[in-house]
C-alpha cells in the first residue's frame, strides 16, 4: 500500500489546523466577555488565513507532476510557500503580542488596590485566552519552520 502523505504534508496539515485554531482562538478572545472585548488587533486575521491557504496550497501541490518547467516553478513557489507560512504566523504573534502586553501588565502586575478591581474573573479569562491564542500561533510558527526541511512527495 502507497502512502500518500508525506511527512512534510503531515507537517502542513498540522500547520492549518494550528493556524485555524489560533484564529478561532483570537476571534473568541476578541468577541468575548472581558478586558480585550472589542479589542481588533490589525492583520491578526489576515494573517492566520492567508498562513492556512500557504498550507492548503502546499498540501495541493505535492499532488502535482512535478517534471518540466512547470515541475521546476511549482518547486520554486512551494519553497516560496515553506518560508511565507511561519512568516504570517510570527507576525500574527507580534501584533497580538505588542496590542495585549499592557493589558497583560495591567491585569497580572497592577498593584494590590487595581488588581482587586481589575482582575475579575471576566477579564482573567480574556488574559488566559489571548495567552493561549499565542501559544496556538507560536506553535504554528515553529511547525511551519520544521516543515521546511521535508520534502512533500514520498521518495520510492
Amino acid at each position: 500500500m502507497k502512502k500518500l502523505l508525506s511527512v512534510g504534508n503531515i507537517i502542513a496539515c498540522l500547520c492549518f489546523i494550528l493556524s485555524l485554531v489560533g484564529l478561532i482562538l483570537y476571534v473568541a478572545n476578541v468577541n468575548g466577555d472581558g478586558f480585550f472585548k472589542g479589542h481588533n488587533v490589525d492583520g491578526v486575521i489576515a494573517y492566520c488565513v492567508l498562513a492556512m491557504v500557504f498550507s492548503l496550497l502546499i498540501i495541493a501541490a505535492s499532488f502535482l507532476p512535478r517534471n518540466g518547467i512547470v515541475g521546476k516553478i511549482v518547486d520554486i513557489v512551494v519553497m516560496v510557500l515553506k518560508v511565507l507560512i511561519p512568516v504570517m504566523m510570527f507576525l500574527a504573534v507580534m501584533a497580538l503580542t505588542a496590542e495585549r502586553v499592557a493589558g497583560f501588565g495591567y491585569i497580572f502586575f497592577s498593584n494590590e488596590d487595581v488588581r482587586k478591581e481589575v482582575a475579575t474573573p471576566a477579564n482573567l479569562a480574556s488574559a488566559y485566552l489571548a495567552i493561549t491564542t499565542l501559544v496556538f500561533d507560536g506553535i504554528a510558527a515553529v511547525a511551519g519552520i520544521v516543515g521546511s526541511f521535508f520534502l512533500l512527495k514520498k521518495e520510492d
